[in-house]
């Protein structure tokens, strides 16, 4: 979101002047443009140094330059503007629309051959790319902007093999220069048919009436390019969204923006009608001058220099000399397009005005012309001309149709709001920014990446010890007489039989035996459990154990704590030495609180829960206590193991040392297809159980028979570290994927963790990974990597 004093919408001269003069004169000015490069019509008319020297005045001056950027629409003050990956909404006290105008194709038969061009086009091709758009021209225009397009392109190297002008006057300086240069130009005609197979090869020129009846035969030129040049309409669809009218310019035959803009709006340049070019960068100067003055800006001196530039503006601003294009030259409404965008044909128009769809918002809808990707901004003008011409009625009669918004085509992914839960963070959060974390997303939270160090802070875990933010993990106390019988029910391994004080990895399925998230249980006391998840797992398993808790109606109470607890992890073969002086009511020593252990306890005078559980591969504990004090507790952590080299580590050490470990993260390496069979966690399962538990009968028949795929651990000393997703094949066909992989430091080697088929899911097999045509073979392991007899995390 930015707040501005001043908008300006077009990079063009007047754009450009625009936001120079209001940034000189104090306002806090963005610039947007849709353009690669600053300077509009200027780039591809020869005037790169003074769009150049625009631009660089605008940024001196201070200008905010969005470029490329796509600005879609106005919103009641709000103006959204698109740029790469970003939307920006801007609200600022004043807008200036500098859109400038857009060249008009001329509706006749054929003019959708390839080949058939606007001058416009054909001029950026030229001077913008140096690609000459054919080899021999025919040029048929209603204005001098043709005319200076058949000069340049001639410079260029193009034959111009004929001009059609449908102005009766001879025309002025790019006249002359191509009759000196013997290019025949003939006044008060037009084309009326276009001829070739793939593309166009002839032309047919010929005087019309203002209807576009041919007055004549006609002459046939023969040529591979037809530039055509209809009147420039002003781009004011943003000028109309904010509530300005359409008034219609008789002697040129286009819409122009008229009355009803809100305050704070302006226009400059050609948008406004200013029809010079040369006259569009003092029109900026001016609208720029009064933008800043209406916000309290300037002084007496710029309000004199304002006013005497409008007058020299008023007195130089004659109107551009255009002849009025007719509806269509020439016979065949079949073929004479009025919008190329959806193949809407002049004869489309005529059977719309006699099925009684005579307005031209009911044309709009019945024949789909201006609703394609250019949205009228082609074909607004013709379609208007068209339905004037079914009907008898004047443009000034039919008006144009409503300007909608998105001015430009804009990815659907850019339009996308944030998602409607809110950002999550943890009560350390604000500590994590001040010791420099990279923060991601990890479902709704902010978590940090890493310190900046991933592979020092995996390494201080391996030889002191490290710290590291678990807050996020979803946090359930399940309470009552029917506790432990309620946790059976839902998992399909036994805790109904766990000892108080002690912690059980726990998996959750689904009615069909796979997996849905993955956690521990540990017992407080007799009729106490509580219950972790995965951080992107947490709402749905509270809503699934709520739901679960209705059907059966048993006595359990169910708590939500994931906000109300802060959660660390000390790891590392130092971590005893860091906590027990800090847990002076709990006695550390690996006899009193072995692995999977949990007692209550203080941890720096704070009550908490510690549980022994190594996901890490390291000795470790689980501190679990009040989220109020979570800031203190994580200080405490790193002042008291700051002797022992205690450092903070982020999710992506922590998912290599599990990794090393051969743990597997649900929803990563584990799909929805995925039960603790095929995610090598047999074990997890207890069909002994008595009673019935969710996904119970699924699960038999899984056990029934032998899954077809295996998920076990690769390496390679190779330094090549496939893609996740990365397919495993067999004699050349899909087998089975990568679902982790990283290398290890620690281990010198590339490690991971794929689904392969059961035949070579054994100690000591080679598969083969396939990726981007490149095939590396790896052997395969079911032990972990690290530490595989879990000495060091039981110390």
């Amino acid at each position: 979101r930015r707040h501005a004093d001043l908008l300006v919408v077009g990079g063009g001269a007047a754009g450009l002047a625009a936001a120079a003069r209001a940034a000189e004169l104090g306002a806090d000015t963005v610039l947007a443009d849709e353009g690669h490069a600053l300077g509009g019509r200027l780039l591809a008319e020869g005037g790169h140094e003074r769009a150049g020297e625009l631009a660089g005045r605008a940024r001196k001056a201070g200008v905010e330059i969005l470029a490329p950027a796509a600005t879609l629409g106005y919103f009641d003050g709000l103006v959204p503007i698109w740029a790469g990956a970003t939307l920006h909404q801007v609200r600022a006290r004043r807008t200036i629309v500098a859109t400038g105008t857009i060249e008009q194709p001329l509706v006749f038969g054929g003019n959708d051959l390839p080949g058939v061009m606007l001058s416009g086009g054909a001029l950026r091709l030229l001077r913008l790319y140096g690609v000459l758009p054919g080899r021999r021209a025919a040029v048929a225009t209603v204005s001098e902007r043709g005319l200076e397009a058949a000069v340049a392109l001639r410079d260029g190297g193009v034959e111009i093999a004929l001009v059609a002008d449908l102005r009766s006057l001879p025309g002025g300086p790019a006249a002359d220069r191509l009759r000196s240069a013997g290019v025949p130009i003939r006044n008060g005609a037009t084309v009326v048919r276009a001829t070739g197979r793939k593309r166009v090869r002839r032309a047919l020129i010929a005087r019309v009436d203002a209807d576009g009846g041919p007055l004549e035969p006609g002459e046939s030129v023969d040529c591979d390019l037809l530039l055509v040049s209809g009147a420039d309409a002003p781009a004011t669809s943003l000028l109309h969204q904010a509530g300005a009218g359409a008034a219609y310019e008789r002697h040129s035959g286009r819409f122009l923006a008229g009355d009803g803009l809100p305050d704070g709006m302006l226009a400059a340049g050609s948008v406004a009608g200013v029809g010079e070019p040369a006259l569009a960068e003092l029109s900026g100067h001016v609208v720029g001058a009064r933008a800043a003055h209406e916000l309290g800006l300037g002084d007496e001196r710029s309000r004199r220099r304002c006013a005497d530039e409008a007058s020299m503006l008023a007195a130089g601003d004659g109107r551009p000399g255009f002849a009025v294009a007719p509806a269509r030259a020439g016979a065949g409404a079949e073929r004479s397009f009025v919008c190329l965008c959806e193949d809407v044909t002049a004869k489309d128009i005529d059977h719309a005005a006699a099925e009684g769809y005579d307005s031209i918002e009911l044309c709009k809808r019945y024949t789909t012309a201006t609703m394609g990707p250019c949205q009228g901004r082609m074909c607004s003008l013709a379609a208007v001309r068209a339905l004037g011409r079914a009907t008898g009625a004047r443009p000034s009669e039919i008006g144009v149709t409503v300007a909608r918004p998105p001015w430009s085509s804009v990815p659907m992914g850019v339009l996308a709001g944030r998602p409607f839960e809110p950002a999550k963070r943890s009560a350390i959060h604000t500590r994590h920014r001040e010791l420099g974390a990279n923060v991601l997303w990890a479902g709704d939270w902010r978590r940090p990446y890493d310190y900046g160090d991933p592979e020092g802070e995996a390494m201080a875990v391996h030889e002191a010890a490290g710290l590291i933010d678990l807050s996020p993990l979803g946090k359930l106390l399940v309470q009552g007489p029917d506790a432990g019988a309620f946790l059976d029910r839902l998992y399909p391994n036994r805790l109904s039989n766990l000892r108080v004080g002690r912690v059980r990895y726990g998996v959750l399925s689904s009615d069909a035996g796979r997996i849905l998230d993955d956690g521990t249980v540990s017992r407080l006391d007799e009729t106490s459990f509580y219950v972790t998840t995965t951080s992107s797992g947490a709402g749905a398993v509270e809503e699934r154990f709520s739901w679960w808790l209705a059907e059966w109606r048993m006595s359990v109470w169910l708590t939500d704590v994931t906000q109300a607890l802060s959660a660390i992890n000390l790891a590392g073969p130092r971590s005893r030495e860091v906590l027990a002086p800090l847990a002076a009511d709990v006695d550390c020593a690996p006899d009193e609180l072995g692995y999977l252990d949990a007692r209550r306890g203080h941890v720096a005078g704070v009550p908490c829960l510690i549980a022994r559980i190594g996901f890490v591969g390291e000795l470790g504990y689980e501190l679990h206590f009040p989220a109020a004090f979570g800031t203190h507790v994580w200080d405490a952590l790193l002042e008291g193991g700051r002797a022992h080299g205690i450092r903070p580590f982020g999710l992506e050490p922590q998912r290599l040392l599990r990794l090393q470990k051969l743990h597997v993260i649900v929803g990563q390496d584990t799909d929805s297809e995925s039960s603790p069979y095929e995610a090598a966690m047999p074990w997890i399962v207890k069909l002994d159980k008595e009673g019935d538990f969710v996904g119970r009968w699924a699960l038999e028949r899984r056990a029934e028979r032998p899954p077809e795929t295996a998920l076990v651990g690769f390496r390679t000393a190779n330094g090549r570290v496939p893609a996740e997703g990365a397919a495993v094949v067999v004699e050349g066909r899909p087998a089975g994927r990568v679902t982790s992989s990283r290398f290890s430091p620690r281990l010198g080697a590339v490690i991971g963790i794929a689904h392969v088929p059961v035949a070579l899911a054994r100690e000591g097999s080679v598969v083969t990974i396939a990726e981007d045509g490149a095939e590396t073979e790896v052997e395969v392991t079911t032990r972990p990597f690290y530490d595989p007899d879990g000495e060091r995390q039981r110390a």
